[in-house]
């Protein structure tokens, strides 16, 4: 059994990922300029190629239960020929690294948009401070106020 669509398929999964990690890296400095509209952009960007790579996913998986293998890419390796299985061992540690790397940049941006969303609180706070009581207020005691309560019917007759 040829395995070649699934390399083919493989190959189009690193270069996604690849320049999904492209986009989180202007998307630190993008976060760190500021720029809300760039951001959104970009935001736009990375939903395509999250779309794009969960197509390919789903065609990968198709691919694999057609040939009546695992799902796996390990899985792969062990029913292909050599030629095959040192491609897919290639494609698998170069997917893997990408991944690891997307992974630590976005934990990176996310650091950084929490840190942005903190200043923006800080700032609107101090622009706006919580409203304080201008009346003249005792300080509470633990009595009952000192107005007798009403019922709702007057038992005067």
């Amino acid at each position: 059994m040829t395995l070649q669509p699934v390399i083919v398929i493989m190959e189009k999964l690193l270069a996604l990922h690849e320049g999904l990690l492209q986009l989180a890296v202007k998307k630190t400095d993008i976060v760190k300029s500021g720029d809300a509209k760039d951001l959104q952009q970009l935001t736009k960007e990375e939903n395509k190629y999250v779309k794009a790579i969960g197509q390919l996913e789903q065609e990968r998986l198709t691919l694999t239960a057609n040939l009546g293998t695992g799902a796996t890419i390990s899985e792969l390796i062990e029913k292909a020929t050599n030629s095959e299985a040192d491609k897919l061992l290639v494609l698998k540690d170069k997917l893997t690294h990408v991944i690891k790397q997307l992974q630590e940049r976005n934990e990176l941006n996310e650091g950084l948009l929490q840190q942005s969303l903190q200043f923006i609180q800080v700032t609107l706070n101090f622009i706006n401070p919580e409203p304080t009581s201008v009346t003249y207020e005792k300080a509470a005691t633990g009595k009952k106020p000192a107005t007798p309560t009403r019922s709702m019917f007057d038992s005067k007759a």
